[in-house]
C-alpha cells in the first residue's frame, strides 16, 4: 500500500492541478466575455461572400468569353461575311474551329429552322426555350442563356446569339442557338473552390451545375439531394444575399449567395455555423493587450509551478539521471549516495531503491559478462568456420555447375553441327535434285518442298542459334556511331506488313566501342521476340536514352508483357514459353550484354506491353577529345 507522506509530491501535485486547472479557466472565461459572436459571424459571411463573388466572377467571364466568340462571328460575318446572312459553310467553319460547340441552328427572325451543324451523338433540343430565345434575341436584340443538360457523361448549356444583316442595323433577321460542352468551366471552378467550405452552383430550374467534391468540377449525374438542399438554402435565405439558416436535420448553417445575372444561375457558399467557436482561440491571441494578460499570467502559472512541484522534482531527477546515465556508459562506476540527492520524499526512496539495484546490477554483470566473454569466442571460431566451409562449398559448385553446363553446351553443340546440319545438306540437295525432276504441275508435291524447305531452314536456324551460344571467341571491338548503327539494323531487319519499328532516337549521336556483330544479333533477337510477342502485329519501338556515361538502348513492343515470375528466368539458357525454339535468343543477348560489361533491364506491364533496357558504356561524345 502505497504511503503518502505530507511533504511528498502528491500534496504538492494536488495543489498545483488545483492552480493548472483555476487559470486557464479564469483566463479563458475573461475571453470567452469579451468576443462577440455576432462579429464573428458576420467575418465569416464576409469571406463566404468574397468566394461566392469570385466563383460568380469566373462563370460570368467563362459564360462571357463564350458568348464575345459568337457576338464576335455574328458582327464580323454582318459586313466582312460575303454574303447577306450566315450560311452552312459559316457554322461548319465555326463549329470545326471551336471544339466545345456541339450543335448549332440557325433560325429565322420568325423562329423556323434553316440550316443546322451538329455532333451526331448530340440529342439537342431548342423547342421548349424557343419562345424566350425569340423574345430576347429577336425583340430585345440580347444573347440569351438558357437551360443546363447532362448527356453521355457531359455538361452542355444552351446560349442564342441574334444576327443582323449590318452591324449598325438594328433589326434582327434571324437567331443563332447553340449548344456548348461546360468542361473547361468544371476545370477552373474545381481549382478555384475552397477546401474549408461547401459550394453549391445551380440553375434557375434548380439543375445543380457544380458542387464542392464533384468529379472534373461538375455534376455530370443528377443529384436529387442536392437540388433539395438547394432550394430548401433559397427558400429559407428568401431576399437575403447571406445570413444563418436551420437545415432540416437541425444543423445551423452560414450561407452566402450570388447570382450571374446573364445566366440566372446562383451560387451558395457555405459552413457551419459553429464555425466562430473553432475561431475564438485564435481571437483570443489577435489583440495586444490580450496577449499581454497571457503572458503574465503564463509567467505567474510558470513561477508558482516552479516552486512548488519543478523545482524540488528536477533536481534530485537530474542528479539521478546524471548517476543512471554514467552508470550505462561507465563500465566501472558504481553510484554512491554522494552522487544522488535523497530527498524526504517518494523520489528519495527510488534514489536508494536505484542504489541498492545498481549494486546488484553489478555483481550480476560481472557476471554475465563474463559468460558472454566465453559464449562470444566460441561463437566466432565457429561462425568463422562455417563461412570458410560455405564459401569453400558455393566456389566449388559453381564452378562444378558452370563446368558441366559449359561442357555440356560444347558437346551438344559439336553433335549437332555433325550430326545434323550434314543429314539436313543431304536432305536439301536431295529436295532440290527431285523438284527438278517433278513436273511442276503437280502442285501439292511443289507445297510439300516447300514445307520440306521451311523446315530445314528452321533446323537449321536453331542449330545456328546453339552453335553461336556455345562458341566463345575474342571480341572485336570498333568505335561506330550508334544511331547510324541502329537505323542500319532497323533498315535490314525483315518484317510483315503488319509489323512497324517506329525510331525514338536521342538527338545527340554517341560513339561506343563494341563487338558490332554481337550486339548486332543480340538486338535482332529482341526485335523478332517483340514481333512474335505482338503475334506480328503492332508497333515496335527501337530508340536511345544518353547519359552522361552511359547509352540505353531501348527495344519497346505492345504485346502481352512479361509476368514478374519469368523476368528472373527468360535469360537462361533453354528457358522458353514458345512452342517451337531453343530458349536461347534472350541468353544470347544476356552474354552479349555481360560481355561487353553492359547492364540489362526489363520494364514491363502486363497487357501493355514491354521495353528491354540494354545499357552501355559511351566510348565518345560529340566534341570530345578523349576516348575511352
Amino acid at each position: 500500500m502505497v504511503k503518502y507522506k505530507l511533504g511528498g509530491l502528491f500534496p504538492k501535485a494536488l495543489l498545483v492541478l488545483s492552480i493548472v486547472s483555476i487559470v486557464p479557466i479564469f483566463i479563458i472565461g475573461y475571453h470567452v466575455l469579451g468576443v462577440n459572436n455576432r462579429l464573428l459571424n458576420n467575418e465569416l459571411l464576409e469571406k463566404q461572400q468574397a468566394v461566392a463573388s469570385r466563383l460568380v466572377s469566373i462563370l460570368r467571364n467563362n459564360v462571357t468569353r463564350r458568348a464575345n466568340v459568337f457576338s464576335i462571328f455574328t458582327d464580323l460575318h454582318t459586313d466582312f461575311g460575303g454574303h447577306r446572312f450566315i450560311d452552312q459553310t459559316d457554322i461548319d467553319y465555326l463549329r470545326e474551329r471551336n471544339p466545345g460547340i456541339t450543335h448549332i441552328s440557325v433560325l429565322n427572325s420568325n423562329g423556323q429552322q434553316l440550316f443546322y451543324s451538329s455532333d451526331a451523338a448530340s440529342r439537342f433540343s431548342y423547342a421548349a426555350e424557343l419562345d424566350n430565345i425569340l423574345t430576347t434575341c429577336v425583340m430585345n436584340g440580347q444573347a440569351y442563356v438558357g437551360s443546363v443538360k447532362r448527356a453521355d457523361g457531359k455538361m452542355s448549356a444552351l446560349m442564342a446569339f441574334p444576327i443582323r444583316e449590318h452591324l449598325d442595323d438594328k433589326e434582327v433577321t434571324g437567331v443563332m442557338v447553340v449548344e456548348l460542352d461546360l468542361s473547361d468551366l468544371g476545370g477552373s471552378l474545381l481549382s478555384a473552390f475552397p477546401q474549408d467550405m461547401q459550394v453549391l452552383v445551380f440553375a434557375s430550374d434548380g439543375t445543380i451545375i457544380s458542387y464542392s467534391g464533384a468529379p472534373h468540377g461538375l455534376a455530370l449525374e443528377a443529384q436529387p439531394s442536392l437540388r433539395e438542399k438547394a432550394l430548401y438554402i433559397e427558400r429559407q435565405l428568401g431576399a437575403r444575399r447571406s445570413g444563418e439558416i436551420v437545415m432540416p436535420d437541425g444543423e445551423h448553417m452560414l450561407v452566402a449567395s450570388a447570382e450571374v445575372a446573364q445566366a440566372h444561375w446562383t451560387v451558395f457558399v457555405m459552413q457551419p455555423a459553429d464555425q466562430p467557436t473553432a475561431l475564438l482561440l485564435e481571437d483570443t491571441f489577435s489583440s495586444l493587450v490580450d496577449l499581454l494578460v497571457i503572458v503574465i499570467g503564463m509567467i505567474l502559472f510558470v513561477v508558482i509551478v516552479s516552486y512548488l512541484v519543478i523545482i524540488p522534482i528536477t533536481r534530485p531527477l537530474g542528479r539521478l539521471q546524471a548517476a543512471a546515465i554514467r552508470l550505462r556508459e561507465e563500465d566501472n562506476y558504481i553510484p554512491t549516495q554522494a552522487d544522488v540527492e535523497i530527498p524526504n520524499n517518494e523520489i528519495g526512496d527510488l534514489a536508494s531503491v536505484f542504489l541498492d539495484m545498481a549494486a546488484t546490477l553489478r555483481q550480476r554483470k560481472e557476471e554475465v559478462l563474463k559468460s558472454q566473454q566465453e559464449l562470444a569466442l566460441m561463437n566466432r571460431t565457429l561462425e568463422k568456420r562455417v563461412e570458410e566451409r560455405t564459401r569453400e562449398l558455393k566456389e566449388t559448385t559453381r564452378e562444378l555447375v558452370k563446368t558441366e553446363r559449359l561442357a555440356a553446351i560444347g558437346q551438344m553443340a559439336s553433335i549437332i553441327s555433325h550430326e545434323i546440319r550434314n543429314p539436313l545438306a543431304v536432305i536439301s540437295n536431295a529436295t532440290r535434285l527431285i523438284k527438278t525432276i517433278v513436273s511442276p504441275k503437280e502442285p501439292k508435291l511443289i507445297k510439300q518442298f516447300g514445307i520440306i524447305d521451311s523446315e530445314i531452314k528452321q533446323a537449321s536456324s536453331i542449330i545456328s542459334e546453339v552453335l553461336g551460344y556455345a562458341r566463345s571467341r575474342e571480341l572485336i571491338l570498333t568505335a561506330i556511331d550508334l544511331n547510324s548503327y541502329l537505323k542500319e539494323i532497323i533498315l535490314s531487319f525483315p518484317v510483315n506488313s503488319s509489323v512497324r519499328i517506329k525510331e525514338a532516337l536521342d538527338a545527340e549521336s554517341v560513339r561506343v566501342k563494341i563487338d558490332a556483330e554481337e550486339i548486332k544479333q543480340a538486338i535482332r533477337n529482341l526485335i523478332s521476340n517483340a514481333a512474335e510477342a505482338m503475334q506480328e502485329k503492332g508497333t515496335i519501338t527501337v530508340g536511345t536514352k544518353v547519359g552522361k556515361q552511359v547509352v540505353c538502348i531501348f527495344i519497346q513492343d505492345e504485346g502481352p508483357g512479361i509476368s514478374p515470375e519469368l523476368r528472373n528466368k527468360i535469360f537462361s539458357p533453354f528457358f522458353t514459353t514458345k512452342a517451337r525454339g531453343t530458349g536461347l535468343g534472350l541468353a544470347v543477348v544476356g552474354k552479349a550484354v555481360a560481355r561487353h560489361k553492359g547492364k540489362i533491364f526489363i520494364n514491363s506491364q502486363e497487357g501493355k506491353g514491354t521495353c528491354f533496357e540494354l545499357y552501355l558504356r559511351i566510348y565518345k561524345k560529340p566534341g570530345d577529345t578523349s576516348y575511352g
